[in-house]
């Protein structure tokens, strides 16, 4: 008993506790009013926001913002097929009525709503703050609106802090992260216009939902590291005001302790925990979170790279590793956006106590975009018509759940990450996200393909004479050549030897799919140039070749040893070719590329390897 309560003392003179604690207890007399933490305050504030005749000087600002919120969000984009979007933008909205607290039929209470009866428009928005939704009161609320109402479009909304599906299909999906985002743009655009006081009450507002909302990466760490170092005392401070944990195993023995301890004991527990709640709570939560280390986990099991994934607390996020190969095709998104790529796969704790699983594709430049959606609608999977429209960010492609009985239980997260991952339905959707993007970088060859035959005609044709001639007196085979449009490709021997060792390449390339690659280019200026290139071997023997030339003596730069990358340039060179009709000059040329010191000594490395390889 003894050592828990100096694991308290402990506690209190830690660092990182107290920078935490700090992070938390800002002044602001929103919390002191405690309305960060009861659901019907925020109703309130909402309220005052929402009706145009309130002294916030923000008139019906707030309220159309929330509407084109809706309208923008994915998961609304089947839900407002009959709303008109114009009229609504350009009304005046003068005649707002805002009601809270409004009673059903069945003594329930809806949250908000608000009638605009000059555009026949009511909205009804069920506030979850922190509370889950009950059995049954969303057809409640929605039905009550409906008879009370008729004539009017309802638009119901569900309001939750982190996106939380409604049960109820009619519901459009809000979450306080757009409360949050309309109130701060408004006050930096509009700060000259608005008075001292309600300037400062808004800004105490958003930071009452930032501390709810963004848990930045420096304060997460900094819950983990606590709690690590200090679990005896955490767990015991919060689970002596929360009871609702007594059914889980794991905390069967903390319990057994807090019923031992005398009622003095108890009162001294709670006011610790009362004085820094705040903090204690957030460390608990973040702490004992075992999402993130059953994430961990689950990629040590499905060997994914570390530079495809990233552990975060909520939202563990990855993509598959073969989707690097295809970053060109897929575009690159916007800063910012998860690990940096087009599409992204990330797990999350639903409302209701499941695991889900979600695949999107982000916000990537509007052609590549609109490919990769025809692409996939082209494998049989379902794309909404208004994810094609220009202007949208985010479209969830894929996304399957699965119950967890217990949350505290690293091990039955892990499996059913690993259910989720396997299932047959996502396995599918893998397959036809490969074909999609296979067909697509398919497609970008036939247009590159295009593009040299239409640059040809300005630029001139690859004489095929010369490179004849070049093959043939260097014993290059009739089947290791093909000569193109513009460029002339070749293998030799000692490329096709590695190959039984190396393997093929992991995609299409060229037309040989072996190790490396020659090729002359006639380059628009005139010029004739030879390159030497290592292609997409898989990913693990690519880096095994990488590193016997190393050691032969080739340098290589740390990009190309990346699992991710595809194409290494070993070595290019140029000649000036001053006519090419002349069969004998661009000959000549060719040769004197070849031969070139440098090339020669790259591509004995080569050979000798070869010959290492076989031996």
């Amino acid at each position: 008993m003894a050592i828990l309560f100096e694991s308290i003392a402990q506690l209190d003179h830690s660092k990182e506790f107290a920078k935490l604690h700090q992070k938390f207890h800002k002044f602001n007399p929103l919390k002191v009013l405690r309305v960060d933490q009861f659901e019907i305050r925020h109703s309130n504030v909402l309220a005052w926001l929402l009706d145009p005749h309130e002294n916030h000087q923000l008139g019906s600002t707030f309220l159309k913002k929330l509407l084109t919120r809706l309208l923008t969000r994915t998961e609304n984009e089947e839900k407002y097929t009959d709303f008109d979007f114009l009229a609504n933008m350009y009304a005046s909205f003068s005649d707002v009525e805002v009601y809270r607290e409004v009673k059903t039929d069945t003594n329930r209470y809806i949250d908000l709503v608000v009638a605009v009866p000059s555009q026949k428009m009511v909205i009804l928005i069920e506030n979850k703050f922190h509370a889950a939704e009950s059995v049954g009161q969303l057809d409640d609320y929605l039905n009550h609106v409906k008879s009370i109402y008729q004539g009017y479009q309802v638009v119901p909304v569900f309001l939750t802090l982190r996106s939380d599906a409604p049960t109820h299909n009619e519901y459009m999906v809000l979450d306080y992260n757009d409360v949050l985002e309309i109130i701060l743009l408004h006050i930096e655009l509009n700060r000259d216009a608005i008075s001292d006081n309600i300037y400062e009450f808004l800004l105490y507002y958003c930071e009452v939902l930032k501390e709810e909302l963004v848990h930045d990466d420096e304060a997460a760490q900094l819950a983990l590291d606590v709690y690590q170092a200090n679990k005896p005392a955490i767990d015991l401070l919060y689970l002596s005001q929360h009871g609702d944990y007594r059914k889980q195993p794991r905390y069967e023995d903390h319990y057994q302790l807090l019923d031992t301890l005398s009622l003095k004991q108890q009162e001294g527990l709670r006011r610790v925990y009362e004085k820094k709640r705040k903090t204690i709570d957030f460390i608990f939560t973040i702490g004992s979170n075992v999402l993130r280390e059953a994430f961990l986990s689950f990629v040590q099991l499905e060997e994914i790279p570390a530079e495809v994934y990233r552990a975060h607390v909520q939202f563990p996020s990855f993509i598959l590793p073969e989707w690097l190969e295809y970053k060109e095709t897929i575009g690159e998104p916007e800063h910012g956006y998860w690990l940096g790529h087009g599409l992204i796969i990330w797990y999350e704790r639903t409302w209701d106590e499941r695991l889900k699983i979600t695949i999107e594709v982000g916000p990537v430049p509007y052609d590549q975009r609109l490919k990769i959606l025809n692409a996939l609608e082209q494998q049989g999977i379902h794309i909404r018509p208004a994810a094609k429209i220009e202007g949208k960010k985010y479209t969830r492609v894929f996304t399957q759940t699965i119950p967890v009985a217990d949350w505290s239980s690293k091990q039955e997260i892990v499996d059913k990450m690993e259910s989720l991952f396997h299932d047959k339905g996502t396995m599918d959707f893998f397959k036809k996200m490969g074909l999609a993007l296979e067909s697509l970088e398919e497609d970008n060859e036939v247009e590159m393909e295009q593009a040299i035959r239409q640059h040809s005609k300005s630029a001139g044709i690859f004489p095929k004479r010369p490179f004849i001639r070049f093959a043939a007196d260097h014993g290059i085979l009739e089947t290791d050549f093909r000569i193109g449009n513009r460029n002339a490709s070749f293998i030799l021997n000692g490329f096709k030897e590695l190959e039984k060792i190396y393997g093929t390449t992991r995609e299409k390339w060229w037309w040989h799919d072996s190790t490396f690659v020659l090729w002359f280019d006639r380059l628009h200026d005139g010029r004739l140039k030879l390159t030497l290139e290592l292609g997409p071997l898989q990913a693990d023997k690519r880096l095994q070749l990488i590193e016997r030339l190393e050691e032969m003596g080739l340098s290589f730069s740390a990009h190309s040893k990346q699992q991710s990358a595809r194409y290494t340039r070993l070595y290019s060179n140029t000649a000036r070719v001053e006519d090419w009709d002349d069969s004998e000059e661009v000959y000549w040329e060719m040769v004197r590329l070849y031969k070139h010191p440098e090339m020669h000594w790259v591509l004995n490395l080569i050979d000798q390897l070869a010959v290492k390889s076989v031996l």
